[in-house]
C-alpha cells in the first residue's frame, strides 16, 4: 500500500514579496484521492448493504410476528364473541325461564287467591246462616220465655190492680 502524500497545489508560503503569485490551473485545483479511497467507498457500499439486510431481515421478521399477532387476535376475538354468544343465549334461556316461572307462579297465586276467595266466601255464608238460625232460636226461646211469663206477669198484674183498686185480696 503505497500513500502519496497530498500537497497544496502551490508553492508554500513566502515571506518575501518577490513571490510569484501563480495563477492556478484546472489540472492543479483536481482534486486527488488517495488510493484507499475506493476500498472506504467499497466498505462503507459492504456496511450499508450489511445494514440494510440486517433492517430488511429485522422487517421481516417484525412483520411475521405481527401477522402472528394479527391471526392471535383474531382467534381470540372468534374465542371472545363465541364466548359473548354463548352468555348472551345462556342469559336470554334464564330470561324465559324466571318469565316462566314468574308466570307459573303468578297463576299459582291467583289460584291460591281465588281458593280463598272462595274459602272465605263459603265460611261467610256459612256464618250467615249460622247467625239467620241464631237469631231464629232466640227469637223461639224469647217467644217460649215471653209464653211462659205472660201468665206470671198477667197475674201480677191482676194482683197489682185488685190490690190497688178493689182492695183486698
Amino acid at each position: 500500500m503505497s500513500e502519496e502524500q497530498v500537497q497544496e497545489p502551490r508553492a508554500p508560503y513566502a515571506a518575501t514579496a518577490e513571490a510569484e503569485f501563480e495563477e492556478p490551473t484546472i489540472e492543479r485545483l483536481q482534486v486527488q484521492f488517495p488510493p484507499y479511497f475506493d476500498r472506504f467507498l467499497e466498505e462503507r457500499d459492504r456496511r450499508l448493504s450489511s445494514e440494510l439486510d440486517r433492517l430488511e431481515a429485522a422487517i421481516e421478521h417484525n412483520g411475521a410476528e405481527i401477522g402472528g399477532l394479527l391471526r392471535e387476535m383474531d382467534r381470540r376475538f372468534a374465542e371472545a364473541k363465541e364466548e359473548r354468544d354463548a352468555l348472551r343465549a345462556e342469559m336470554d334461556r334464564r330470561f324465559a325461564e324466571a318469565r316462566e316461572e314468574r308466570g307459573r307462579r303468578f297463576a299459582e297465586a291467583k289460584e291460591e287467591r281465588d281458593a280463598l276467595r272462595a274459602e272465605m266466601d263459603r265460611r261467610f255464608a256459612e256464618a250467615r246462616e249460622e247467625r239467620k238460625a241464631l237469631r231464629a232460636e232466640m227469637r223461639a226461646q224469647f217467644r217460649w220465655t215471653m209464653g211462659l211469663l205472660f201468665p206470671l206477669v198477667a197475674g201480677m198484674l191482676a194482683i197489682i190492680i185488685r190490690v190497688f183498686l178493689v182492695g183486698t185480696f
